[in-house]
């Protein structure tokens, strides 16, 4: 008699998608900032057409005062707006106040200044729900998703700047040994995770100094 022969099902875990946040905020902003006043803005209509790229739905309200201009007006006279966005079941609003060009409140704005206003909380409340997030956190660059350490391709990064004449500002030939002096290990291979993180994160900021 044959016995019967066991088979295993396979199973496979389903990646777990990505939430709203981590999309958006992952988003690398930098080519579309403008800088007025020393201030960062980021262009309102590629800021949009990102969002309706990730999220159709999205809708936005421009509140009006009482007589039917969205415009409103603080206790001492400043002008400000107050925009509502809304991103599938979420809502917020936010308030922006109505600067001049040196990025200080006014108290009669003209239709230019208000309509400027309402495109910068516009904005803003987008970064509520991740999208260009970092630069009101003062980042360069957005959060990046995590990636496994790898030991090898990391040492292997590091010999290959061993001749680097602005590394550590050693001269030639000695980028290894100053490393492993720096660290007090004898091998590159002893150094720890953390350590190789450094020396690639001092190769990373040399590397950008070059291309300046």
């Amino acid at each position: 008699m044959k016995g019967k022969q066991m088979t295993t099902k396979k199973t496979t875990t389903k990646k777990k998608p990505k939430s709203l946040w981590e999309t958006l905020s992952q988003i690398d902003c930098s080519e579309h900032i403008e800088k007025k006043g020393g201030f960062n803005y980021l262009s309102w209509a590629w800021a949009w057409g990102m969002l309706m790229e990730h999220c159709p739905d999205a809708i936005f309200e421009n509140h009006l005062n009482d007589m039917g201009y969205p415009c409103f007006f603080d206790g001492n006279g400043n002008a400000m707006v107050r925009v509502t966005l809304t991103v599938g079941e979420h809502s917020h609003t936010e308030d922006f106040p109505v600067l001049n060009y040196k990025n200080q409140a006014i108290k009669d704005p003209d239709s230019y200044a208000v309509n400027t206003a309402l495109k910068r909380c516009l904005v803003k409340s987008m970064a509520y729900f991740g999208l260009g997030h970092y630069i009101y956190a003062g980042e360069d660059l957005p959060p990046q998703e995590s990636v496994p350490f790898d030991r090898d391709e990391a040492i292997k990064l590091i010999k290959l700047h061993q001749d680097s004449r602005d590394s550590f500002n050693e001269d030639d030939g000695k980028w290894t040994e100053s490393i492993l002096m720096h660290f007090k290990q004898t091998r590159l291979t002893d150094l720890t995770d953390d350590q190789l993180q450094q020396v690639i994160m001092k190769i990373s900021k040399m590397e950008k100094k070059q291309n300046v």
